[in-house]
């Protein structure tokens, strides 16, 4: 038995000696790596802290596209890139990193929907925007564009749902949400603590430079499943249930709707197509991916404009 005791603890002794080891090497590195981080777009103060928004194309008779990231993407502006460069030539776009996404900070705010929607309107303000704007959001971010449309209609000229979520879905997932955003947690050990994500490659992304691949990977490494984005998982319902309170927008809206995501959650696409009716919003269905516009842009493009054209 003591044998037993002994070989125990030997094991445990290795694995705390290797996780001090790993948490050193990320520190260290996430340290020498942050000079190589340079923003492509501007950085605002946003209550205390830095927020990033890009900017591109120079139509100015347009209204502004504005993509806003769906959870845990760790670099919106250039997962973003392979559908905004399929508009930027005929549109103004603008990819705003909300805290703890891409050159953002990594900050200690609430998470609740409108505090996140205020600093999406003040980083947009601060370099001059005011709208009205299109707002393409991808996946959680749904939750952001329909409460901007529910607030200030007269900001939102129609929503571009990227297989976007949207409130009765997390409603009636509550539970296993709940459980979802424990694994969360437990990863963002992993991640931010020990950085074991570091090892598994460098981000790949269609129509990315190598620069900009570099860029990507060590926004990766920094990011990955922060506690920003821990926040924003355990208050997800709660932001929903906001939602739900008030009245359906009358925007405009365009639902794509990855059919490879309703495979993996069955729900999501009676969701998605509860809500187009709701309304009277427009929706199509992709045999792709979750992130379809990695999958699809020009399609998504080309459908983006048909919807921007008829909008406006």
């Amino acid at each position: 038995m003591k044998k037993t005791f002994k070989i125990i603890g030997i094991v445990v002794g290795i694995h705390i000696v290797l996780a001090l080891a790993l948490t050193a090497f990320h520190r260290i590195s996430l340290s020498v790596e942050q000079e190589r981080i340079v923003p492509n777009g501007r950085l605002v103060e946003v209550n205390g802290y830095q927020m990033h928004v890009f900017i591109d194309g120079e139509n100015e008779d347009t209204p502004l596209l504005v993509f806003l990231a769906g959870f845990g993407t760790t670099a919106p502006v250039y997962d973003f890139k392979p559908i905004y460069s399929q508009l930027s030539g005929e549109f103004r776009i603008a990819v705003v990193e909300r805290f703890g996404y891409g050159y953002s900070d990594i900050a200690d705010r609430p998470r609740d929907i409108d505090t996140v929607l205020s600093e999406t309107r003040a980083a947009l303000s601060l370099i001059g925007e005011t709208g009205p704007y299109v707002l393409f959001p991808h996946s959680m971010s749904g939750l952001e564009a329909i409460r901007w449309a529910q607030l200030y209609p007269e900001e939102v000229i129609g929503i571009v749902g990227i297989d976007m979520a949207v409130p009765s879905f997390y409603l009636e997932n509550e539970n296993a949400l709940a459980s979802e955003a424990i694994r969360q947690r437990i990863q963002s050990i992993f991640t931010s603590g020990l950085g074991v994500h570091r090892f598994f490659g460098s981000v790949n992304i269609p129509t990315l430079t190598a620069t900009e691949r570099t860029q990507a990977t060590l926004l990766s490494r920094r990011n990955a499943i922060n506690s920003t984005m821990v926040s924003e998982a355990r208050i997800v319902v709660d932001n929903a249930r906001t939602i739900t309170q008030a009245s359906t927008p009358s925007v405009p809206i365009l639902l794509l709707v990855s059919n490879e995501q309703g495979n993996a959650m069955p729900a999501w696409l009676a969701h998605a197509s509860d809500f187009a009716t709701q309304s009277g919003g427009q929706i199509e269905f992709f045999d792709a991916g979750h992130f379809l516009h990695h999958y699809e842009p020009e399609q998504i493009a080309v459908l983006s404009k048909e919807f921007i054209g008829i909008i406006v």
